[in-house]
């Protein structure tokens, strides 16, 4: 089951998203369980106690505090970078305001059934791609073991070794990073031949250097740099429709 959220002060719509997002789940056989909401105060408070959503479609125009505040509060003080945030608005003009919240599409009003189905599709895919667990041989913990793809920061590849970063430790096993570029979910990026990194976890970035949240300075080698800004500029902030 999905646990999606819907915030916008226009209550029409919001029912008419929410009978869109169930028509969805029904035509694909999804269960869905939407909860709507129409400030951001209302919002963010129930984010403080509450199951994180997986999917939130949030204006940005909302009265008081805004979309834009709303999803800050969730990166940087919540911490949280599980949710998938979709915005929507009457507007095109927010693409650089939302470029450190890293939301996964931009809706432009009025919405209808097929942006919205086209949309879910892409996030449910996503979302389980990155819920899927990567596998590997490791001699030292005794032979095969798997870790959650959300939890890498990044891999990268030393003296014929590749080595695993999460949050707290590294794992390292042998393997070539060139294959496990062929299996990772689409927010992982090659940037460096030995540096394959997941874009949830950037912090910063330069046209040279990106910045990940545990601090590593890493460099983006020649190669790499114009895919690496075509793919950063698609993920953030050009995917207006």
């Amino acid at each position: 089951m999905f646990n999606i959220g819907i915030c916008d002060d226009e209550k029409g719509t919001c029912a008419e998203l929410e009978n869109m997002l169930y028509a969805f789940g029904e035509n694909q056989g999804i269960t869905l369980e939407v909860s709507i909401w129409y400030t951001g105060e209302n919002l963010c408070a129930f984010l403080k106690n509450e199951t994180i959503l997986d999917i939130l479609f949030l204006d940005i125009e909302l009265i008081s505090t805004d979309g834009i505040k709303v999803g800050r509060f969730i990166r940087d003080e919540l911490e949280n970078l599980e949710t998938v945030i979709i915005y929507i608005s009457s507007k095109s003009n927010y693409a650089m305001s939302l470029f450190r919240i890293q939301p996964f599409d931009f809706l432009i009003k009025p919405l209808n059934q097929n942006m919205i189905d086209d949309v879910m599709e892409r996030s449910v895919r996503i979302y389980e791609k990155k819920n899927h667990f990567f596998e590997y041989y490791s001699k030292a913990q005794g032979g095969h073991s798997k870790v959650c793809f959300k939890d890498i920061l990044y891999f990268y590849s030393q003296n014929k070794k590749i080595n695993i970063v999460l949050n707290n430790e590294e794992i390292q096993f042998n393997g070539k990073l060139k294959e496990i570029a062929n299996i990772v979910p689409h927010n992982f990026c090659m940037i460096h031949q030995s540096y394959l990194v997941n874009l949830d976890f950037v912090a910063e970035c330069s046209y040279e250097w990106m910045k990940m949240q545990n601090g590593a300075l890493l460099n983006i080698s020649q190669p790499y740099r114009k895919t690496v800004r075509n793919q950063m500029i698609q993920r953030e902030w050009e995917k207006i429709k």
